[in-house]
């Protein structure tokens, strides 16, 4: 029998020893270690410059949060099922002061659709929105601004009337000149389409900036952010 070999243990002895030696080398052995790059794909990196042009003025974005870090179950000691704590959302937009999750992004790779129902299931039973786009490599930014906020539940063109003051005129400005000839066409109302004037927000994260108010506020809300560069 083979147990009854001479050499069968020693053998085995040896045997064992050497597969001991290679899991310490290989639990033990340097590691090299690089940076990836890039980081995104060619079409996760577009679309993440696009997101982040169209919503930066009020949002925040964060790329590939487990939805695990996001959304958690209730109830002491319970958890999301494994199949969704191994997922990751592409793309969740926070507010920017207190980082409050206000909707999740999913983006379709490569022309291969990905089944995100149970992920939508799970995100309208925690009251969260999920948008999901197709990848491309360019889209209407305005448009992508408008659904991201009406999904986070913000009006951009809404602006509290605390938060401006009228512009002054600079010494040696007609006054009459002052804001009109800052922008090439003075804006109408988005909304109402009355004649707008441009006001200084004075404080929050736009504070120092400048706007265009309807003239009709507070009984016309409509308002948007004049982008111009000289002041």
């Amino acid at each position: 029998m083979i147990l009854d070999h001479p050499y069968f243990i020693p053998t085995a002895a040896a045997a064992l020893v050497i597969f001991a030696g290679l899991l310490l080398w290989l639990r033990f052995r340097p590691t090299a270690v690089d940076v990836k790059k890039p980081l995104f794909s060619p079409e996760y990196r577009s679309f993440l410059g696009q997101l982040d042009i169209a919503v930066r003025s009020h949002l925040a974005v964060i790329p590939g949060l487990s939805v695990d870090d996001v959304l958690v179950a209730s109830g002491a000691g319970k958890k999301l099922p494994l199949r969704f704590r191994l997922r990751k959302f592409d793309f969740v937009v926070c507010d920017r002061r207190e980082m409050n999750v206000l909707c999740a992004i999913q983006l379709d790779r490569m022309g291969k659709t990905t089944d995100n129902s149970e992920l939508r299931a799970l995100c309208d039973t925690a009251g969260l929105t999920l948008l999901e786009y197709d990848a491309k490599p360019y889209r209407d930014v305005p448009t992508l601004r408008r659904e991201v906020f009406s999904a986070c539940g913000i009006d951009d063109m809404e602006l509290p009337e605390s938060d401006f003051e009228t512009r002054k005129s600079m010494p040696g400005e007609h006054p009459e000149n002052s804001a009109a000839e800052l922008d090439e066409v003075e804006p109408t109302c988005p909304k109402c389409q009355s004649t707008m004037t441009r006001k200084q927000i004075n404080k929050g994260t736009h504070a120092g900036e400048y706007a265009w108010v309807c003239d009709k506020y507070p009984e016309c809300r409509g308002a948007r952010m004049d982008h111009s560069t000289h002041d």
